[in-house]
């Protein structure tokens, strides 16, 4: 009678064989893996800056500058006067004759203190071509309790050594809008008083002027 070993010694010789052979065929210089497991942490993603963009005012009447505030971004109505055209000719005409804006009291009570960059803004009724064909800034006098400039001065026979009063100031126009413009002044003013004047009809015998003053000195 023949003895049968259980199969059980048997499949643990074959498997321990098995491993003794793996661990021969392993190369020596295998590399070692870790797996390291992290958390993922979403960036926050950098908001893209939009510039907000400034909306210019606009004058609320039209034909009248408005001095224009850059820091607070508003206008600023000028004063609303009124100026007498006066005719004065010299011994009958012989030593010619000037014509002169004359109006009440010695300066304005609209005041700034800017020294460059002086802008205004004005809104037209759209019938104006040439802007500065119009309308005129003019740099007026203090003469006896009023405000004066010469506009017009024409030389006579005889020579006429009377200087004209005030000047006349230069100006530069930017159309901003339709009918909206910026009258840019090209250099700084002196101190003293000022107005625009509408200068469209010389015949007329009154002139509404939008007068402002300018309070530092030509040293500031």
């Amino acid at each position: 009678m023949k003895t049968f070993l259980p199969y059980w010694p048997l499949l643990l010789l074959v498997l321990l064989s098995s491993a003794t052979w793996c661990q021969s065929t392993k190369p020596a210089n295998a590399v070692k893996y870790d797996t390291i497991i992290r958390k993922h942490v979403d960036k926050p993603v950098a908001k893209p800056v939009v510039k907000q963009e400034i909306v210019l005012p606009v004058p609320e009447y039209i034909n009248q500058p408005y001095y224009f505030d850059k820091d607070d971004n508003k206008l600023i109505r000028l004063e609303n006067a009124t100026a007498e055209m006066v005719t004065k000719k010299k011994t009958l005409g012989l030593k010619g004759a000037k014509q002169s804006l004359s109006m009440d009291a010695t300066s304005s009570r609209i005041r700034f203190t800017a020294k460059k960059e002086i802008v205004f803004f004005i809104k037209t009724s759209g019938d104006v071509i040439d802007l500065t064909s119009y309308i005129k800034l003019y740099q007026f006098l203090p003469v006896d309790q009023k405000r004066e400039v010469t506009v017009n001065a024409k030389e006579g026979l005889l020579n006429n050594k009377e200087e004209g009063k005030g000047k006349l100031v230069s100006f530069g126009v930017k159309m901003i809008s339709k009918d909206n413009y910026m009258i840019q002044v090209p250099e700084q003013l002196e101190a003293g008083e000022y107005g625009f004047v509408w200068v469209k009809n010389m015949e007329l015998k009154e002139f509404t002027v939008f007068a402002f003053g300018i309070d530092w000195k030509s040293s500031d």
